[in-house]
């Protein structure tokens, strides 16, 4: 599978891209707000071939690609796009149900600040609209990191709730900003 954008690939990870990838993912910084990392070189071989097998599972539920840049092909960063099962939006509400899907993003900190996670994450969403039929996407995000919350917004999501205490970060339980956005022409929200 290969996405592009103006200025982006996204495409199946590969065993050659283990030092592109541990590049940023053994960087304190881009875990920081994460529940892994910084990666040894173990965790970054099995997180590799994790995205390999996720590519060949049938059905498949997991899309996590590698971001790297048009021009020159390089490895930058990660982008993820999990399946959950069809469920009802709440309890009592009548109608179909609904597929969810919940997006994710690191880059390697040299990067930041370029646009690359909001171009990558709104084409990640765009496949998972209209390839997948997902009818809602999530993502999550600490509240201290103002940058992430900023992607999501300018994706279009709305923060739709808070979470305390939700994820154990480096030792520390932090809270979850909580992001969604439906799929066009589709509102989810209570009325």
């Amino acid at each position: 599978m290969k996405l592009t954008t103006g200025r982006l690939v996204l495409r199946e990870y590969a065993a050659a891209d283990f030092a592109a990838v541990h590049a940023f993912a053994s960087d304190p910084r881009s875990s920081e707000f994460m529940d892994w990392g910084p990666n040894s070189e173990q965790d970054t071989r099995e997180f590799v071939d994790f995205c390999q097998a996720c590519a060949s599972a049938i059905p498949r539920t997991g899309y996590t690609l590698a971001l790297t840049l048009r021009s020159t092909g390089l490895l930058f960063g990660s982008v993820s796009l999990t399946v959950h099962g069809a469920h009802q939006a709440w309890p009592g509400r009548r109608g179909p149900a609904v597929r969810e899907g919940e997006i994710g993003y690191t880059l390697h900190p040299e990067h930041w600040g370029h646009g690359y996670a909001t171009e990558a994450a709104r084409c990640l969403a765009g496949f998972g609209f209209s390839e997948l039929g997902l009818g809602r996407i999530t993502a999550t995000c600490r509240p201290e990191n103002v940058a992430s919350a900023a992607v999501l917004q300018k994706l279009g999501m709305a923060q739709v709730g808070h979470r305390t205490n939700d994820r154990l970060i480096h030792g520390r339980w932090m809270d979850s900003l909580v992001f969604a956005m439906d799929a066009p022409g589709l509102s989810l929200e209570r009325r």
